[in-house]
């Protein structure tokens, strides 16, 4: 099972955080409130995941420990940060976190960073390549949360942004349909791995409700109700 560790000098973000993780996505949580307590629990224990606040006890902590955590392989973390100074910003950019999170940020937003970044060792996805406008784009197929059929094109939502694309929804099927994605409706596609619950008539992803068919509540009680 995966174990995160949440580094935040803030308790209320902190338990907010241990919140979504423990509850929302079943995975194991530990608080640190300070960088030097972080760095004990990480040389005691192994952590999949390490939230990181750029902000600690003082402008520069966050940095210095995401910096002990590369050199130390205590794992992979995200950066947590409401920091807006160039300075700070420029020093982060040097590191190599698997994400940032731009405080406030949303359930969904930590849910989907989380997920992903602890997912992105394993899952062997790969990208989808397709054209926007006269450029090529490579999406981590682990990165789109559901496509949706719109006349001559498909939307294409993912964690970060939305496309509109001259594809068919038939076309993003076939290149998706064996890597945890299913057609719920006869013009939509969904990401099976962020969907919280489902009925008859729809399909829960956390910020939204999508429509359902019949056929696509049959697909969805096959897959999950075995």
């Amino acid at each position: 099972m995966s174990k995160v560790l949440i580094v935040e000098d803030e308790a209320l973000i902190a338990e907010h955080l241990h919140l979504i993780i423990s509850k929302d996505l079943g995975i194991e949580a530990d608080i640190a409130y300070k960088a030097k307590v972080a760095r004990t629990m990480l040389q005691e224990q192994t952590y999949d995941l390490i939230l990181v606040d750029i902000n600690l006890e003082s402008e520069r902590s966050g940095l210095e420990l995401a910096a002990e955590i590369e050199a130390n392989a205590w794992g992979d973390y995200l950066f947590l940060t409401a920091q807006t100074d160039k300075g700070v910003l420029e020093e982060a950019r040097k590191l190599h976190p698997k994400a940032y999170l731009v405080k406030p940020f949303k359930d969904i937003e930590v849910s989907m960073a989380v997920g992903l970044a602890l997912k992105d060792e394993d899952d062997g996805l790969g990208d989808l390549v397709f054209k926007d406008g006269w450029t090529t784009v490579k999406l981590p197929i682990a990165s789109i949360r559901y496509a949706e059929a719109d006349g001559n094109y498909i939307k294409l939502f993912s964690t970060e942004r939305s496309y509109l694309i001259r594809y068919s929804l038939s076309w993003f099927y076939e290149q998706v349909a064996d890597k945890d994605f299913l057609k719920i409706h006869r013009a939509r596609v969904v990401n099976t791995r962020i969907i919280k619950r489902y009925n008859r008539s729809t399909v829960d992803i956390g910020d939204e409700e999508l429509p359902v068919s019949k056929s696509g509540y049959q697909a969805l009680a096959a897959l999950f109700e075995k």
